[in-house]
């Protein structure tokens, strides 16, 4: 009987630690706190490839969207066919990366343009109406 009452002792302290992780990382996340000055220009764009994306061509343009001015970051996701990459705004143009990469390989391939309504409904892992989402909105109520 001692030993079911450490193991749940043991359980439900693990638990409260991680909703109150949780809860700070929400916190955190959703607490306004005006433009972040380095990271004010850097914006997201991702390159779709209509075909399977080989490994090797994979590295080569992830190599090669790195080497761009003004490029922060790029991945490639092989799975997902399509390269994501972090680029400052004021020092370099999604169009133009995307034509490099154009240029540089045989495969079909195209930019996303994000809609409007996609804009406005915030961060595309969350689903709207879902468990997370009213989760995460109470907790950022709680906050601001």
């Amino acid at each position: 009987m001692a030993k079911l009452q450490r193991i749940l002792l043991i359980s439900g302290a693990a638990i409260v630690a991680l909703c109150g992780v949780l809860v700070v990382h929400i916190a955190l996340v959703t607490k306004d706190k005006g433009p972040i000055p380095h990271l004010a220009n850097v914006q997201l764009a991702r390159i779709d490839f209509l075909e399977t994306l080989p490994e090797h061509e994979a590295h080569r343009l992830q190599n090669a969207i790195s080497a761009m001015p003004g490029v922060q970051r790029a991945q490639a996701n092989l799975n997902d066919r399509n390269i994501v990459y972090a680029y400052d705004r004021t020092q370099q143009d999604q169009r133009v990366v995307f034509a490099q990469v154009d240029a540089l390989t045989e495969l079909p391939c195209q930019r996303l343009v994000v809609t409007a309504e996609a804009a406005a409904s915030g961060c595309p892992a969350m689903v709207k109406g879902g468990l997370h989402d009213g989760v995460g909105q109470w907790i950022a109520q709680l906050f601001n």
